[in-house]
């Protein structure tokens, strides 16, 4: 599909208001919440998308609602253990909730929390399970942000395959960095490692922002081909991520490093 900045950050924005809707709905509410969580993924063809590139849940979803709806606590759903595994899994659990009316809080929850309160027991399903699900879904729309810069009117290609995101932009050539020097790896640990120690007191959205960037240039300086423009995207990711002065110190000190690689 294609895309510009800022219809990536609208959908960005409607995305995680409809899932911190879901994560805060009261248990009466909470399968009405859900469809709409549901309903919203599968109108977004860029979410959507994404989550059929993660291939199709090969679980006995009726077989297991029963077991664990019989287990009384002792059973909980199997999510897989690779990404795209979870992403496949998590969504057919839901939507599978959705389809047929089932309500969470009344034994499929149970073993999510040892609370007998049916509040406490959403929050535990939230947390370990929902949760996974909207982490990988923003961690995707943050990377895609990340490949497309600052520029709010390019319009990009964007295409999933294997849960993962393939970006090119209207001229569909993205200019590598031409360097001969041997990049000191040793050393781009060392101050990434120390602007992560330093990450401490971060809202959720600046660390997630900090992780990703942070993987962005490790990924790209490994390439046999490192990417100038999304080394930049990352650098100015950081730059944006308000912390304390040793996190401010450690950023800088990153950026100096990598200024003569990416010029």
């Amino acid at each position: 599909m294609k895309l510009n900045r800022a219809e990536l950050r609208k959908i960005t924005y409607d995305f995680n208001s409809i899932s911190n809707r879901l994560l805060q709905a009261n248990f009466n509410d909470y399968n009405s919440v859900l469809s709409k969580f549901i309903y919203f993924i599968k109108s977004n063809e860029l979410i959507s998308k994404y989550i059929e590139s993660c291939g199709e849940c090969d679980q006995d979803l009726p077989t297991e609602f029963k077991e664990i709806s019989a287990a009384f606590g002792d059973l909980i759903f199997s999510l897989g253990s690779l990404d795209e595994e979870e992403v496949r899994n998590i969504f057919a659990i839901l939507n599978y909730i959705v389809d047929n009316n089932i309500e969470v809080y009344h034994r499929i929850a149970i073993g999510y929390s040892s609370s007998t309160k049916y509040q406490d027991k959403i929050k535990g399903f939230n947390d370990r399970v929902v949760k996974v699900l909207i982490h990988h879904i923003e961690r995707y729309l943050t990377k895609i942000g990340i490949d497309m810069g600052v520029d709010e009117k390019i319009t990009y290609l964007i295409n999933a395959q294997n849960g993962q995101v393939n970006i090119s932009n209207d001229n569909s050539t993205l200019n590598a960095i031409n360097h001969n020097d041997i990049i000191d790896t040793a050393k781009l640990n060392e101050l990434i490692n120390t602007v992560k120690q330093n990450a401490k007191g971060l809202s959720p959205e600046d660390e997630e922002n900090l992780i990703v960037n942070t993987e962005v240039i490790q990924e790209e300086l490994a390439a046999v081909k490192p990417r100038s423009k999304f080394i930049k995207s990352a650098i100015s990711g950081l730059k944006a991520i308000k912390g304390t002065i040793e996190l401010t110190t450690a950023i800088t000190a990153l950026i100096q490093f990598l200024t003569p690689i990416i010029n």
